[in-house]
């Protein structure tokens, strides 16, 4: 998979005992069957934080080289807020689901769930929280891998496990009327799949990569016997681009780069484009190590060992010429987990090993800004300029959000699911509270109520779109 859908289906997985829509047999069911998933790229969802350990304390250490800390950056915009209100009734399930989640799409909200073994979607109209179509079934499945929602498409995955090759089944389907438009077999064990604006990219594990017609599922290019065989393939992400509107996102799932990057078993990267499959660059000596994760974004590509004893990040320039060069190297035994844009010319790392750390590296000087703390179950980082939020989950302390500004002090630890909004406000999902965050400070204020719902909701800046235990609906959260 690509390492962001990579991230999202191992969420799913690490988070099957703990959805609250679920039984416990089929929870842990589904929790056991998905440890054999244990994906390359979960390591990029993996990500940074944070403060303080446990009791609440924080520790920083600086590079006494580096630049000195300056003073914490106004938030670029505001979003004002108001008390959630209700648009149109719930959307029924029809009954009770193992698990359900929504997905927003261009001007649609979408819901998925799962139960007595049948994979159902539906969707809403984000500004009226109408039905668009009424609830399809796609077909009995053993599981579900969840849905993407894009612009100009609906995806949902069925798995099977009852030994069919490939195990996986995606369905795109028409997000104006639900009518699957064409299916496509594939493993999230061995296969990478990827959403650009022109085309679907598959790359399967023997290295023939292939790029789909959204509308009809043609084939538009292969290449079937590369000289040189993919080991990973990702897209390029814009910095600054547009934030996650769902829980398992750290990156928007629709790739409006056009370059495919694949880094070949030699540690080269072939640069393709995704229309085409046309190869219009390629760079040598990617790879920091031979069992190495990658993210792309502003140009460049990363990337950092996993298991090896000593661990490298490596930048390699994709629009330049310049050559590959390590930028961090990590203790002995020690282990980046992940990595994401943390402000101009820097990058934040996740290293865990006995306790987990947060480091901001510059990647023009290739040392640290600063390093701190951070709870050991913090699993996704994502970032809105120079701030970082940290966020996890476990069963034994559950959730954990925690917002770093750009000198790496900790501005609010919060035990509910914290997410960006816009660079300047965020959103806090309790069970039943709804509040809004301030970014520069993290004074909370609280919105107001929701329906218990499960941890898979979806915003915008004026609407939020939950799953309950019996349906989903659209809130409108602007203010009045």
């Amino acid at each position: 998979m690509s390492t962001d859908l990579d991230r999202m289906f191992n969420a799913l997985r690490q988070d099957a005992d703990a959805i609250p829509l679920t039984e416990a047999i089929s929870a842990r069911r589904r929790g056991e069957r998905r440890r054999r998933t244990q994906l390359v790229a979960t390591a990029v969802a993996v990500v940074c934080a944070v403060v303080a350990g446990l009791a609440g304390g924080s520790w920083l250490t600086r590079d006494l080289a580096g630049p000195e800390p300056e003073p914490v950056a106004p938030p670029d915009r505001v979003v004002e807020l108001g008390p959630p209100r209700p648009l149109n009734e719930e959307i029924a399930f029809g009954g009770r689901p193992e698990f359900a989640l929504t997905a927003l799409g261009g001007d649609r909200v979408y819901a998925s769930w799962f139960a007595g073994d049948q994979l159902t979607v539906a969707a809403a109209d984000l500004e009226t929280g109408r039905p668009v179509w009424p609830p399809r079934a796609l077909g009995e499945f053993d599981d579900s891998n969840g849905i993407v929602a894009l612009p100009h498409a609906l995806l949902a995955i069925g798995e099977h496990n009852d030994g069919t090759v490939p195990d996986q089944l995606l369905f795109i389907i028409d997000p104006d009327s639900g009518e699957v438009r064409w299916e496509l077999p594939f493993s999230i064990n061995d296969d990478h799949l990827l959403f650009f604006e022109a085309a679907a990219v598959l790359v399967t594990a023997d290295g023939t990569s292939r790029g789909y017609d959204w509308g009809t599922g043609r084939v538009l290019w292969e290449e079937l016997h590369p000289a040189e065989r993919p080991v990973m393939s990702i897209g390029m992400h814009q910095v600054d681009g547009e934030l996650p509107t769902g829980a398992l996102e750290q990156h928007p799932p629709l790739l409006r780069d056009p370059r495919l990057l694949q880094i070949t078993a030699s540690g080269n990267l072939l640069v393709r484009d995704a229309a085409t499959g046309a190869v219009t660059a390629t760079r040598a000596g990617v790879a920091p190590s031979s069992h190495a994760n990658y993210i792309a974004f502003g140009g460049r590509l990363y990337g950092y060992s996993l298991t090896e004893q000593t661990n490298r990040l490596r930048v390699s320039d994709v629009d330049g010429t310049g050559a590959p060069r390590d930028i961090f190297t990590g203790a002995p035994g020690h282990n980046i987990t992940s990595l994401a844009a943390c402000g101009a010319g820097r990058v934040c790392v996740l290293d865990i090993y006995d306790e987990a750390q947060v480091i901001a590296i510059d990647v023009d000087r290739g040392r640290e800004a600063w390093r701190v703390g951070a709870p050991r179950d913090v699993e996704l980082l994502t970032s809105a300029g120079a701030r970082v939020l940290a966020t996890g989950r476990s069963h034994e302390l559950g959730t954990v959000s925690v917002l770093l500004d750009q000198d790496g002090r900790q501005v609010l630890r919060s035990d509910t699911q914290v997410v960006w909004l816009s660079s300047g406000t965020l959103l806090s999902f309790g069970a039943t509270e709804l509040a809004a965050v301030d970014a520069a400070d993290g004074s909370v204020r609280v919105l107001g109520e929701l329906p218990e719902h499960g941890r898979y909701c979806s915003w915008t800046e004026r609407r939020v779109a939950c799953p309950t235990a019996t349906g989903f609906q659209v809130w409108d959260i602007s203010p009045r």
